[in-house]
């Protein structure tokens, strides 16, 4: 059983429709093409959503060379691995940014965002990570910072690769210019594929002056063809309508409760153990708990491989100082309560909580998941 930060566990139908290979140009693959989009827009609440043949990190940099200009001046929030990526990425557009710090393991409150962008007038554009899963903390507010930022009349880019379908996001009710994500995290598809969701505000910012590969215009343009520009990966498009499927089924926003009930037991059960979490009630994150247990990372990390069970360590600056646990995908009541069986048994610690009725999963979706494997 994998509880790391992605990919995740998939579900049954995801993981048999990822083999299933047919002419990318044939009327077959063109429906997929348009019911995946359709579905995605759907799940975005968003215009559009392009689908790129890649990890979320080809999302994210498609957004960033997509929707910035080179010298456009951008304000970047970094507090994690991922955040420094994004950063590293709007560079490399030859963007301008002006950044903002943060120490591994906090995050920025709303107010904290409201004054850097008041104290950055000459800023048209905002971008930073929603969920940053090698820390364990997240943007919680997202709608709140949303409307700080446009309320200043900034673009907004948000690298949600680990936050999609797991918290409520709005493109188009928030005025979120761009979102990108991966098929592997919450989506609970296979890996690679990357999506980006846009506003229409956001398809009126798209450049041109984009290498091929990452220009969201052109996949765009494509898919109003109901086609891909390249030869995609064919079978991940079959697994991922297939996720995007069980997603409307099980329903977005229930979903995204699920996702919270879990991560919160999760680390009510780490906390009973004995470990020090990173992150607290305002930016706790909820697709990966991640602190220190009571025993070495390592030593934790080996006793519940020897169970079973798969998480991660630390990465960059934490590396062999935190553990990271995933609570993402189509995590629910019956995974969390072997991780707790096995935190008992390696710990010797009588941890008794049971998951909340919100952590468990459709009836109509149960059968899909195995998690004695």
């Amino acid at each position: 059983m994998m509880l790391i930060p992605g990919p995740v566990n998939v579900p049954r139908s995801v993981a048999q429709n990822s083999s299933v290979v047919v002419n990318h140009r044939s009327e077959k693959f063109r429906n997929v093409v348009a019911e995946l989009e359709t579905l995605m827009k759907e799940a975005f609440s968003s215009s559009r959503v392009a689908l790129l043949t890649g990890s979320g990190t080809l999302a994210v940099e498609s957004m960033v060379f997509s929707l910035l200009s080179k010298n456009e001046r951008v304000i970047v929030l970094t507090y994690g691995e991922f955040s420094e990526r994004l950063l590293d990425s709007v560079r490399k557009r030859g963007a301008s940014p002006s950044v903002y710090r943060k120490p591994f393991g906090q995050g920025f409150s709303t107010d904290e965002v409201k004054d850097i962008i008041e104290s950055n007038k000459d800023a048209t554009a905002i971008a930073f990570v929603h969920n940053e899963t090698s820390t364990g903390i997240a943007f919680r507010k997202l709608k709140e910072v949303v409307k700080i930022a446009k309320d200043a009349g900034l673009k907004v880019l948000v690298d949600s690769v680990s936050g999609f379908a797991a918290y409520e996001i709005r493109v188009n009710e928030w005025g979120i210019d761009a979102v990108a994500t991966g098929s592997q995290k919450a989506l609970a598809s296979v890996p690679g594929l990357g999506l980006v969701g846009l506003s229409e505000d956001g398809i009126k910012e798209l450049q041109e002056d984009v290498p091929n590969y990452l220009n969201v215009k052109l996949h765009l343009n494509f898919q109003d063809k109901r086609e891909t520009p390249f030869t995609p990966a064919v079978g991940v498009f079959f697994a991922t309508l297939r996720a995007a499927e069980l997603l409307r089924l099980e329903g977005i926003e229930r979903r995204w409760r699920r996702h919270e009930s879990c991560a919160r037991y999760v680390r009510k059960i780490a906390q009973n153990a004995g470990f020090s979490l990173l992150g607290d009630e305002s930016n706790f994150s909820n697709t990966v708990v991640a602190g220190v247990p009571p025993i070495s990372p390592g030593s934790m990390i080996k006793e519940l491989s020897r169970r079973g069970i798969e998480i991660s360590g630390g990465m960059g600056e934490l590396k062999d100082k935190i553990i990271r646990i995933g609570t993402l995908g189509m995590i629910d009541d019956r995974a969390v309560l072997r991780l707790r069986y096995a935190l008992s048994d390696i710990l010797k610690v009588d941890l008794t909580e049971q998951p909340p009725e919100e952590c468990k999963l459709p009836e109509s979706i149960i059968q899909e998941m195995d998690w004695d494997n």
